[in-house]
């Protein structure tokens, strides 16, 4: 069941109270949880969502609100008792796809409400937008267009729209405003995967990441920034920002290497080697990965997880599982190759007991120390 606002305080008292105690108290600056010389600090996973298309989704099969899935509270204390203290939310944008731009209070609603609640549980939220003004989320899809969506639904005006542009820069400017006090944001990701080199004859992705950082900056000076490399995140395109003179800034590269064994299908001959299960280290001072994983059935996969958390241990990383179960049925009964409770039979469709990749994460996550 999903909570509402007036039962906040229950939700205090019985969700996170069994969490924070003997944790440390949290940093004198939210740029220290982001240190790879003393962290990492914050270990967790995303909780992915997307507007809900009711033409295409139904209103089960995604839930019946404006964004889909429905988290659970259940899903939110599961995620908190396993040890995280991050809940990465790679949310849809609070602004309109389609001009004019402007907020859209249903989706901001919604956001408002799902960072109280994992503040509530004792995890920290990176807000981080997969759409927005000129951008949909069938961009993620663009491959499968006319398959299960209409390829008419793809939206990547962004890259070649300056007033879309312009349209990001003051969904970020609102979201500032909203959320510069807010203790339990530990930093802004303007972009999840942004993919302009995959469209656009030249990527306008670098002027538009500091575009967007200079006008968080005009309201929140504090709240630090992830940006992405183009290319979905990806470190090869590291070089290519310009963040400087931009204060408290974050790289937040993907990792899914090697692509071919972390997104197998079933069944595969895939496989990965020590080496090739690290991080490779970028060049900026401060990094996380915001996403990286394995699917479930992938041979041997949770040694893989094992060795990539431990690597991005040595580095000081703060990172985030892709993903975590909402705990909406009606979609996990279908999509679980990441979900880390199903064990490895490609199969399966409900949760197996002592799953040995929750094994790893719970070694790893246990130390977590602050809380919000």
């Amino acid at each position: 069941m999903v909570i509402r606002p007036d039962r906040r305080s229950v939700l205090i008292a019985g969700g996170a109270s069994f969490l924070l105690g003997g944790q440390r108290a949290a940093p004198r600056q939210k740029i220290d949880l982001w240190d790879n010389a003393t962290g990492p600090h914050l270990r967790g996973a995303v909780l992915p969502q997307r507007r809900v298309y009711p033409a295409i989704d139904g209103d089960t099969f995604l839930g019946p609100g404006p964004v889909g899935t429905p988290i659970t509270d259940a899903a939110l204390a599961s995620l908190a008792q396993s040890g995280a203290n991050l809940a990465l939310l790679s949310h849809p944008g609070i602004f309109t796809e389609t001009r004019p731009y402007r907020i859209d209070h249903q989706i901001a609603d919604h956001l408002a409400l799902l960072v109280e609640r994992c503040a509530s549980y004792g995890l920290y939220s990176v807000i981080g937008f997969r759409t927005g003004p000129g951008r949909s989320e069938f961009t993620f899809h663009r491959d499968d267009g006319d398959s299960w969506f209409p390829a008419s639904m793809i939206d990547e005006r962004v890259w070649n729209d300056s007033e879309a542009q312009a349209g990001w820069a003051e969904m970020w400017i609102h979201t500032a405003r909203q959320f510069e006090s807010n203790p339990s944001i530990a930093g802004y990701l303007p972009m999840v995967e942004p993919n302009g080199s995959h469209i656009a004859r030249r990527s306008p992705w670098p002027q538009m990441a500091r575009q967007m950082a200079l006008a968080i900056r005009e309201i929140d000076t504090l709240t630090p920034l992830l940006i992405s490399p183009d290319g979905y995140a990806n470190l090869s395109n590291e070089n290519e920002l310009d963040l400087a003179g931009i204060e408290n800034t974050v790289l937040a590269i993907h990792d899914y290497s090697p692509f071919a064994y972390t997104h197998a299908h079933a069944p595969s001959a895939a496989s990965f080697s020590v080496e090739t299960a690290q991080v490779l280290r970028p060049v900026s001072d401060r990094w996380m990965v915001g996403e990286w994983g394995v699917r479930r059935w992938a041979h041997n996969a949770p040694e893989f997880a094992r060795l990539r958390l431990q690597s991005m241990e040595e580095q000081g990383a703060n990172s985030a599982w892709f993903s975590w179960p909402s705990g909406w049925g009606n979609y996990e009964q279908v999509e679980n190759g990441w979900n880390p409770f199903f064990g490895n039979d490609p199969d399966a469709t409900s949760r197996v007991r002592d799953a040995p990749m929750m094994d790893v994460l719970r070694r790893y996550w246990s130390r977590n120390t602050l809380r919000p």
